[in-house]
């Protein structure tokens, strides 16, 4: 039995089609005036104005900004959960768009100001549909999910009890607009950070043999750790370490006493996560000892993976499928980026999903954080379309 009723898909359509020059009018404010993670106090008011002015009143929250509605439906049914992230990022936009960024250095290179959008529009369509809603719809507008603890506060809010399952999207510029990428299990990796502080012995560069050098041994270190991935788990599973940062000495006749490198950790899945955890500390531990030397780690388990639920996975793709047919419903490609939506699906079950928004003919063609970045607004009808109908099929199912 197919999840959508494509009578109901038309209506849904043809509210979007009607809401759109809002969608475009609202994205656009939004671009204007990006705000940072933990900072989107004019965002959040602007986000409550625009839901009080359609006649939906929002949860009360304790948190400082981010907002949360529920459409309630004609019964006391399930609840499902849209999720949007609303900050932006500390990038100058390169752009002459009538629309760019009003505040310098930060500007929403993400397109968070979409996903806002998509999940506004999702609210006025469903508060609209309230009436024939099989259950509830609980919308959050997470605030700081590009830096920590965005997904953790909402959670901590009490806004995924009653909640079965959770749904949300990412613009993709690397698919075109019309396009929706979905797949089960492993979406995005986890996230780990690293801070090594290497201890050794300072002095004259001409006498190195008196000294213990921590470039010396920092070097060795970034070079052993590129051997964990490869040595330590199977090739079928995923993880990449990266050294970002490598700092040590002032100038170029002293060997330093010390040096500090830091980077990040990724990987497909739990099991792989701590074991190369493991392996990173004794490389790390055992390296330097071995040059004379001592290291301090700070190693910090951030994010999990994102992996999605089989079965509302298969929901949401079905959806896609009807709402922009089977041949344009791929395979959404994984990815070694981090995403703090996996936070909600730790506590139920989630789906995260591409949402094409790449235009070559647009020049909308740059990826994530780069400072010509663009979402195609096209994009944004089909992001209503496929978080309402999901929603209103994970409460029949």
């Amino acid at each position: 039995m197919a999840v959508v009723n494509n009578e109901l898909a038309s209506v849904i359509k043809e509210k979007v089609e009607q809401l759109y020059p809002k969608l475009v009018e609202m994205r656009r404010q939004l671009h204007m005036y990006p705000e940072l993670s933990n900072q989107e106090f004019k965002t959040t008011s602007q986000i409550i104005k625009w839901l009080e002015e359609n006649g939906i009143k929002t949860i009360p929250l304790s948190l400082p900004t981010g907002a949360a509605v529920e459409i309630k439906g004609r019964e006391a049914g399930s609840t499902v959960a849209i999720r949007a992230d609303i900050d932006a990022l500390p990038i100058q936009e390169e752009s002459d768009l009538p629309f760019r960024s009003k505040i310098d250095g930060i500007s929403h290179m993400c397109g968070h100001d979409v996903h806002t959008v998509i999940a506004l529009g999702a609210a006025i369509v469903l508060q609209g549909l309230a009436g024939d809603l099989p259950g509830n719809v609980r919308i959050l507008f997470q605030p700081a999910e590009e830096a920590e603890g965005g997904a953790e506060g909402m959670i901590q809010e009490g806004l995924l009890h009653g909640v079965k399952s959770i749904i949300g999207l990412h613009n993709s510029p690397e698919l075109p607009t019309g396009t929706v990428g979905v797949k089960d299990g492993f979406l995005m990796a986890s996230v780990d950070d690293f801070w090594i502080t290497i201890k050794g012995k300072g002095g004259h560069a001409a006498l190195p043999e008196k000294t213990i050098d921590p470039i010396v041994i920092g070097s060795a270190i970034v070079g052993q750790l590129q051997t964990i991935a490869s040595r330590t788990i199977s090739a079928k599973e995923s993880a990449v370490v990266t050294v970002g940062s490598f700092q040590a000495g002032a100038t170029n006749n002293v060997i330093p006493d010390t040096a500090k490198l830091k980077g990040t950790v990724r990987t497909s899945n739990e099991l792989v996560r701590r074991k190369i955890a493991e392996a990173f500390k004794q490389v790390v531990s055992n390296t330097a000892a071995a040059l004379g030397g001592e290291a301090e780690i700070d190693y910090q388990f951030l994010l999990p993976a994102v992996f999605n639920d089989a079965e509302v996975t298969r929901i949401v793709r079905e959806v896609s499928e009807t709402v922009v047919g089977k041949e344009k419903t791929v395979v959404a490609e994984p990815t070694m980026g981090g995403e703090d939506f996996s936070f909600y699906q730790q506590e139920v079950p989630g789906c995260y999903v591409w949402l094409g928004s790449g235009n070559e003919e647009k020049g909308i063609k740059e990826i994530w954080h780069h400072p010509k970045f663009m979402v195609d607004e096209e994009a944004m009808k089909i992001g209503v379309e496929l978080m309402v109908l999901s929603a209103i099929a994970l409460l029949e199912k």
